[in-house]
């Protein structure tokens, strides 16, 4: 079983036992809000900054989101104010 195998089971396993404890589903625990971002700017083609919903960024292929994040070219939004990437990105998953 290889690594990507064992995190899914892993998952499936976590889930299963939320669920059996009667927690609410969804990843974020009880009482812990709404999301810590929701909308992302990063630069576009031209430089000007391009903004995305966080349905989008999370969309966008793995390695291009973590280049964008190496590169510290990304800026995290919550109800239109700029909050820092450690803050958004300590609760997307």
């Amino acid at each position: 079983m290889g690594l990507f195998d064992r995190v899914l089971k892993g998952a499936d396993e976590a889930r299963e036992a939320k669920r059996a404890s009667g927690a609410p589903p969804g990843g974020a625990p009880s009482g812990a809000g709404k999301a810590k971002y929701d909308e992302v700017s990063a630069p576009g083609p031209g430089g000007e900054p391009q903004r995305m919903s966080r349905q989008q960024f999370e969309n966008l292929p793995l390695e291009s989101r973590v280049r964008l994040l190496v590169q510290g070219t990304l800026r995290f939004y919550r109800d239109g104010q700029e909050i820092p990437a450690t803050e958004a990105m300590r609760s997307a998953y």
